[in-house]
Parts: structure tokens; sequence; C-alpha cells
């Protein structure tokens, strides 16, 4: 089922209650399976740094094959939001030896991004693609790749989980789904892989 105008006000509050529960610093860490299988950690730690948010996201995925390492994903960035709106990123994506960095920050003429194909501007309300802040995803606003520095096609729907919690899932570039307590929350993730291999985030106890 597609957003109502009502599910995206609901996401939009999300976070607000959200940031009343959780006030920097905080974080969540995650074990990344693969078909059941572990294959690397997501950790992102939030902190308060001159009364802005400063968000850093660390991925690291290496599946190994009796021990030795198939391949390597490792993609860190460091994003400053004040409260929960954008102000800038700075990312560096590690995809088997090839090295791709991209940055953005706001302005009052648009976002401003330096990407892999130079530099952009986007519309002033874009943001990037963070998977835990519910208030960016359903189409309220522009996202932008912190891989690509562009704008992504995504298709977004939304559903309710037995727990009060809710559930938001795109389509398009990315196939995804990330899990919210009632609270706007962030609790789970799961993706599909390059391989279609279905990839989920476990919280570790």
């Amino acid at each position: 089922m597609d957003l109502s105008r009502r599910a995206l006000a609901l996401l939009a509050l999300a976070p607000a209650a959200a940031a009343a529960q959780l006030a920097p610093p905080f974080a969540w860490r995650f074990r990344v399976t693969r078909n059941g299988t572990d294959i690397g950690t997501h950790e992102v730690r939030v902190t308060e740094q001159g009364g802005q948010r400063v968000t850093h996201s660390e991925v690291m995925v290496v599946p190994r094959v009796l021990g030795v390492v198939v391949y390597r994903f490792e993609h860190r960035y460091t994003e400053v939001t004040d409260g929960w709106r954008f102000r800038s990123v700075e990312s560096r994506l590690n995809r088997n030896g090839r090295i791709v960095e991209v940055s953005a920050r706001a302005t009052p003429d648009g976002v401003l991004v330096q990407g892999p194909d130079g530099p952009g501007r986007l519309p002033a309300n874009a943001a990037p693609l963070s998977w835990w802040d519910p208030s960016r995803l359903g189409g309220v606003v522009p996202i932008f790749g912190t891989t690509t520095g562009q704008i992504m096609d995504l298709r977004w729907s939304r559903r309710g989980l037995p727990n009060g919690g809710f559930a938001v899932a795109c389509t398009g570039e990315v196939e995804a789904e990330c899990l919210f307590s009632r609270d706007g929350v962030w609790t789970g993730f799961s993706t599909v892989g390059d391989d279609g291999s279905r990839v989920i985030y476990q919280p570790f106890a």
C-alpha cells in the first residue's frame, strides 16, 4: 500500500519522539548476516558537538570462505544535523579496493555535492539515505545516495508491525526495508545484495 498523507505526517513526527528518548550520545550496533551467516557489522554512533548532532556510520562487510576474505565492502560516513535537519555529510566507500568519496552540504541555494561525477547542486530539502531516520523515508524529501551524490529513484511503502511499530520499504535503485519502534527508533533492516541474496541486520544482545 502506498504511503498516505497521514502516514507521511506520522513519519515526519517519529524522529522527534525518538530524539526525546535517545538524547546523544547513543548508538546502534547490528550484526550483518547473509542467508543466515554473519558477514560483518554496521555501527552508528550519535554524539552532540556545538549544539549539532554528529552521526558516524561504519559498515564493515567481509564475507569469508574457508577463512579467506572473498569480498570487502567498507562504508564510513559522518553526517551533521541540526536536530534531525541535514547539514552536511562526508562519505568514503571501499568496495574491493575501489574507493568512492562523496561530500555534501546544505546551503540556502540547495545542497552542494561533490561526487564521482564532479560537483552538483540538489534541491534544498534533499538529504542522504540514512536508514535510521524515518522522517526522510517514504518520499517525504528527495533522497541522494551517499556513494553517488545523485538523487535516487525509489518507490516507498509502509506497513504496521504487531508491536505497534512500523516498517518502511523501498524498491527501485535499492530494495530494502527498515523496522522502527512505535516511537520511531530504528530496530532492524534488510536488503537484497548484489547477488540477489537476503542481507539482514540483527541487533547485538
